[in-house]
């Protein structure tokens, strides 16, 4: 196969979420709740999807205009893509670049897989525990339930 250099447009200011793995940036898009950010500010918001990667051999890529992470839309980016990297672009050049890290407790962006679960029959927001990073385990704070892989489902903003 032939080689394709391919890139995504630069942005003058906001932020890059980059080294995603393949197949994850639509789910980091649709729980950051970037399309109605999109829609509200009128900013541009580029997602590449399947790149070649040295390091992963295939990845995804989030650009966003004028966007600032908080601290827990970086942690949902921590639990969905581990290995991600953060840029902060200004006037077009990176000013700052950091490896996200997976936090020790989750707020109320996943959901609890016991349906038995009081968060799944009242408004009480979710809490969570990071029991393990690799593979990504958690503990329900309520029902004590520990949960990983497929079972790990995220609350999406529309």
């Amino acid at each position: 196969m032939k080689y394709r250099p391919i890139t995504i447009a630069k942005i003058e200011s906001g932020i890059v979420i980059d080294h995603i793995p393949a197949g994850k940036a639509l789910l980091i898009s649709q729980v950051l709740g970037l399309n109605a950010l999109a829609r509200k500010t009128g900013n541009i918001i580029a997602i590449g999807i399947h790149f070649d990667s040295k390091s992963l051999e295939k990845k995804d890529i989030i650009k966003v205009e004028n966007l600032s992470l908080t601290r827990n839309m970086l942690n949902v980016v921590a639990l969905i893509a581990p290995m991600a990297t953060i840029s902060r672009i200004e006037e077009g050049s990176v000013t700052e670049k950091h490896k996200v890290e997976v936090p020790d407790n989750v707020g109320d962006v996943v959901i609890c897989p016991d349906r038995f679960c009081i968060t799944n029959h009242e408004q009480v927001p979710c809490k969570f525990f990071v029991v393990d990073k690799s593979p990504l385990t958690l503990k329900c704070h309520y029902c004590e339930t520990e949960f990983f892989g497929p079972l790990i489902r995220y609350k999406e903003k529309s």
